[in-house]
């Protein structure tokens, strides 16, 4: 929390008549104390969210919180903020481009103390004029990175000009021209996060003098290219501009071998413990591949390699997380020559036999329970599958080549519900462990007896979000996640959490822990915050994460607990792509309990008795699912 600033106030005044009569002098007294009390309650005004100083994109409302003395009312450039009996406050006020002067007032019992601060809005984009021609110089028309590409391949084109031009592009070289086309986007185009978490509306206004194509890089084409822009206003005028991003041509059937490589969690405490393939450079997120992996690459764009899947698909990987082999190094390829499936007492284990190593993608059915393994750059000659003894939960694998350089495996299940699997490499093998479902215990126990259950309690080293009173998320996560592990307890559930104090702890050794201890359930405990430009008026409550398709029941359980056994808004059940909501070892689900930046929510997040009841409330979710997931295995 920054330093207080304090305002104008209005002072006492200095009493110098000497009063004879003690009851008179007594109330004089008690007067001043009383007055003396307010105005320096008044000046305990602060401002916790935005900090002086702070910028913003281009927002047309966002919010401004802080604490006041209780019973204060308090107004923001003249809005009036809502004000919880704790004396925290939030106002949601309108907001201009350029500096912004935000003056809070606070006033109790007639006694007014104001506090300033100045924050920076960006300007809003705006369309350039019709004429003269030119290529608007704060966006770089694309490419804006380096690009590594074959004949053949197609280079997104973009570059912002004037509205109503004829815009046309060609690369450098080579004498086709192509026409672009002219679009138009909101000034204010939310993210689609904001979208999902927050309803934010794209603005009314629109940004014209957006033009895009897709040219083909030309079969003849070698070295290095560039994209020039050609455009012609309105008036006749003309002007011309080259993307910075070169275009570097490698032969048709180039490609280099690449291996995944992960940092030091000594350097970072949240290093990630596995690769990721995205859709596109920085885009979704597909599958997560362990250490060694290689790949096969075909091009780069920017900070991104492109990575062939098979003969018919395509990922991209930062190149910070491949590690190229020696040229000459042959594609990863592979056959797929048998599997074995080995029986044990809490894991049956699935070992795909392969004489190289490949990038793989394992992805999940819940209905029914199964696993399907997608082997890129491979062939199956499989001629033999040995099962595992009668108890084990593989009833049957198949293989299937579906495309050319793909093979699938395909595992069924004979349990009825999803427990999780791990999936790793044991020299050029593929190996699956797949969870049996726990040893329940019968009714009228609770089915969590027995179960273990990892909680983390979220943030730490860092605090997290910060309430309008200076709460911080990460002390009021860490109570919570006491009293849950305390209710879950009573279910005879066994417990662990992944820390017990505000000590540093990375993200990815919390989910660690879930796996060593070989966790039933994971439950990341947290509180929410919204993003800048959200009307925190409409959206605060409660609201719940999952990510792997065996944890969304457990997810919809522990929400509906919310929606019975508080009175807290519904904010949402959300597929989310988490750190703690990863793991495919155990089901697991992130909470959000309430708005930590909602003063209301907030003066109850501090409240013993409510953070209780938020534990008794995650614990109630938890085990109706445990009981319904028991009755699912039993078939009772």
């Amino acid at each position: 929390m920054r330093a207080v600033k304090r305002g104008n106030q209005n002072g006492l005044k200095r009493f110098s008549q000497l009063f004879v009569c003690g009851a008179i002098l007594v109330t004089v007294s008690l007067l001043a104390r009383s007055m003396s009390l307010a105005t320096r309650s008044a000046s305990s005004i602060t401002i916790v969210y935005p900090s002086d100083g702070a910028s913003f994109p281009y927002l047309r409302e966002s919010f401004v919180y802080g604490s006041a003395p209780a019973g204060s009312t308090v107004t923001v450039n003249g809005t009036a903020a809502l004000v919880a009996a704790s004396g925290g406050w939030i106002a949601y006020i309108p907001l201009s481009p350029g500096p912004l002067h935000l003056h809070v007032r606070a006033t109790l019992g007639g006694v007014s103390s104001v506090s300033d601060e100045s924050i920076t809005i960006s300007e809003p984009p705006r369309s350039l004029p019709a004429t003269p021609a030119r290529v608007d110089p704060s966006v770089a028309p694309a490419p804006q990175g380096d690009l590594m590409l074959n004949p053949g391949d197609t280079v997104h084109l973009f570059v912002k000009a004037n509205p109503g031009a004829h815009v046309s592009a060609s690369l450098s070289g080579h004498t086709e021209t192509i026409s672009l086309v002219e679009t138009k986007e909101p000034a204010l185009n939310p993210s689609q996060k904001d979208r999902v978490l927050g309803d934010v509306s794209a603005g009314t206004d629109e940004v014209g003098g957006l033009y895009q194509a897709d040219i083909r890089i030309p079969t003849s084409a070698s070295g290095e290219l560039s994209a020039v822009y050609s455009v012609t206003a309105a008036d006749g005028s003309h002007a011309s501009e080259t993307a910075k991003g070169k275009i570097w041509i490698e032969p048709t059937g180039w490609y280099r071998t690449g291996y995944i490589v992960l940092e030091s969690r000594q350097k970072d405490i949240d290093a990630r413990p596995f690769g990721i393939v995205q859709s596109q450079p920085d885009g979704g997120w597909l599958f997560f591949p362990p250490e060694h992996t290689p790949f096969e690459i075909t091009g780069s764009n920017g900070d991104y390699y492109r990575v062939a899947l098979g003969s018919a698909e395509e990922g991209w990987i930062a190149k910070k997380s491949l590690a190229l082999a020696p040229q000459g190094t042959p594609r990863p390829r592979t056959s797929v020559e048998g599997v074995i499936v080995l029986d044990g007492t809490r894991t049956s284990s699935v070992t795909i036999h392969l004489n190289a190593r490949v990038p793989f993608w394992v992805s999940e059915s819940t209905d029914p329970p199964s696993l399907q393994v997608r082997l890129f750059g491979a062939s199956a000659s499989t001629e033999f599958i040995r099962y595992g003894g009668d108890r084990s939960n593989v009833a049957e694998v198949r293989w299937d080549q579906p495309s050319g350089g793909t093979v699938t495996i395909g595992i069924k299940l004979r349990q009825k519900t999803l427990w999780g699997y791990h999936a790793q490499w044991a020299k050029n093998d593929l190996q699956l462990t797949i969870k049996k479902p726990p040893a329940f215990s019968p009714s009228p126990a609770s089915a969590l007896e027995g179960l273990l259950v990892v909680i983390d309690p979220g943030h730490s080293p860092d605090s997290g979000s910060i309430g309008p009173l200076g709460t911080q998320e990460r002390d009021v996560n860490l109570s919570i996640a006491k009293r849950l592990a305390v209710h879950l307890q009573s279910f005879g559930a066994r417990t662990a959490l992944t820390r017990t104090a505000n000590v540093p702890v990375g993200l990815y050794d919390r989910t660690d822990l879930a796996t060593r201890l070989d966790a039933d359930v994971l439950v990341s405990v947290h509180n929410n915050a919204l993003p800048d430009g959200v009307d925190p008026f409409t959206h605060h409550g409660f609201s719940v994460y999952y990510y792997q398709p065996q944890s969304l029941e457990l997810a919809r359980a522990i929400h509906s607990a919310y929606a019975r056994d508080t009175s807290l808004p519904d904010y949402g059940l959300y597929y989310d792509n988490l750190a703690l909501v990863r793991p495919t070892e155990e089901p697991a689900v992130l909470t959000e309990s309430a708005f930590i930046m909602w003063p209301p929510e907030e003066m109850e997040l501090r409240s013993p008795a409510f953070q209780d009841r938020l534990g008794a409330t995650i614990a109630d979710g938890i085990d109706r699912w445990a009981n319904s997931m028991r009755a699912r295995e039993l078939g009772k």
